[in-house]
């Protein structure tokens, strides 16, 4: 994190990361003034987080970066606890980790951007380890209920996967009588929820409204193209075959596919009770994933630890492979090796999303004070403390435009997913209604237009 703070990468990139340092900074100046920072469309365990260590390190942005390395790396070691916890007397659970969850492209990736996917994840492997702590071992059924309700304040979605072992654990308690455990629970879980019930008790049902939600459907399950309000999309796999890459894409695990394969044909493996709750509570995910009109990694990647779980027993096995044995780190020496380029392959979009993003904040830094329309990058030129007039061309229609306006725009960027919608309408009535001159051009594509007469 540190090696790439110092080659220009903050976490900062694309709308959903400046969103989140956008309310960190809200809610920092409420703990300070009082202003509320109202509504918010994601859960605010992230944010807050954020803002209560931006007063320590001087910085939100580094905080929140802090904290998706920080929990990445407790991820790791929880996995690492969860299958030795499950799988006590076999061996190469430390390798498998290293390579798997350390070295994985998109974990790793989650670890180091301004975004809360890795603090969701943290909370869920924490949650099912201490599931699986309490019913081997009898130990307090509490963390489970905490963890998973910090996990649903981070990511709402994760209650899709945390849900079978509340139930179960629910249980648990009735069955081994520990009412005061689940007090303990429910006292600390409302503690965890105050920053929701204070800052988006006005919006309490907003997660039910998202619009993705809305367009939930089986029939999604087959759709590899979708058009919604976030314009057009179309992808190369139906929707149901990508939330099976969770097994064997190499993003994830690159050696899946084998093990997946082995762990069917030994199919006995999946006879254990973990392994039945693994199961159950990755395709209640993986289902419902499917039936959302959109494919994100970051999204799937929720669930990655407990399919890595689920496969060790694979693992093992193919380990006793008398070749394996033999070269066994050279092996581990390659492996390691193709996790990086996986990775950088994978890095290196974000990255250079967020150079050209801070390459055209310079850019466009002389012509502060002024009204700038844009799209897409609007926030990002907010999160780094230019001063405009910000109008957003995704939020409405606008039908006036004054002189010396600023557009900051890329048409050739977004023609194809955002035809016919609000940012290419508002583009088409700026081309056919007014003269623009160009003030800067970018090698990606965007340009700075200034507007100067009406035609």
């Amino acid at each position: 994190m540190f090696a790439l703070r110092i080659v220009g990468f903050d976490g900062l990139y694309g709308q959903d990361s400046y969103e989140y340092l956008r309310y960190t900074n809200a809610i920092q100046e409420y703990m300070t003034t009082g202003v509320h920072p109202g509504n918010y469309f994601w859960p605010v365990l992230y944010p807050t987080l954020g803002s209560l260590l931006g007063f320590l390190f001087g910085s939100t942005a580094f905080a929140l970066q802090f904290i998706s390395c920080l929990s990445f790396s407790i991820t790791c070691v929880f996995t690492l606890k969860t299958i030795r916890l499950l799988y006590p007397k076999v061996k190469f659970s430390f390798f498998y980790v290293l390579i798997f969850a350390v070295f994985c492209p998109f974990l790793l990736k989650m670890g180091l951007i301004v975004m809360s996917d890795a603090l969701a994840l943290v909370f869920v492997v924490l949650a099912f380890y201490f599931f699986f702590k309490s019913y081997i071992k009898n130990t307090s059924l509490a963390p489970i209920f905490i963890f998973a309700t910090c996990a649903l304040m981070t990511r709402y979605a994760s209650l899709f996967i945390t849900f079978p072992i509340i139930i179960y654990a629910l249980y648990l308690v009735f069955n081994r009588r520990k009412i005061k455990q689940f007090s303990l629970a429910v006292i600390l879980s409302l503690i965890v929820a105050i920053p929701f019930l204070i800052f988006q008790w006005g919006a309490l049902f907003e997660a039910s409204s998202n619009s993705f939600l809305k367009a939930w459907s089986f029939g999604n399950y087959f759709k590899s193209s979708f058009t919604t309000g976030d314009g057009a999309s179309n992808f190369t796999s139906p929707n149901l075959m990508y939330t099976l890459y969770v097994f064997f894409h190499p993003g994830f695990i690159f050696i899946g596919f084998i093990l997946s394969l082995i762990t069917l044909k030994n199919y006995k493996l999946l006879d254990e009770f973990h392994q039945k709750i693994l199961m159950i509570c990755s395709g209640l995910y993986i289902f419902f994933l499917a039936g959302i009109p959109f494919q994100n990694p970051r999204v799937l990647g929720l669930v990655f630890p407990l399919i890595l779980i689920l496969l060790f027993p694979a693992f093992a096995r193919l380990m006793h492979v008398k070749l394996i044995k033999r070269f066994f780190i050279p092996i581990g020496i390659v492996c390691v090796g193709l996790q990086l380029v996986f990775f950088s392959m994978t890095f290196h979009l974000i990255f250079s999303r967020t150079i050209t993003e801070k390459e055209i904040a310079t850019m466009i830094q002389p012509y502060q004070g002024a009204t700038l329309y844009s799209f897409d990058v609007d926030l990002a030129m907010q999160g780094r403390g230019l001063d405009f007039e910000y109008k957003n061309m995704f939020m409405e229609r606008y039908k006036k435009f004054n002189k010396n306006d600023l557009i900051l725009f890329d048409p050739a960027r977004y023609k194809v997913q955002w035809k016919d919608k609000t940012p290419m309408l508002n583009w088409g009535f700026i081309e056919q209604n007014y003269e623009l001159k160009i003030l800067e051009t970018h090698s990606e594509g965007w340009k700075l237009y200034q507007v100067e007469t009406k035609k």
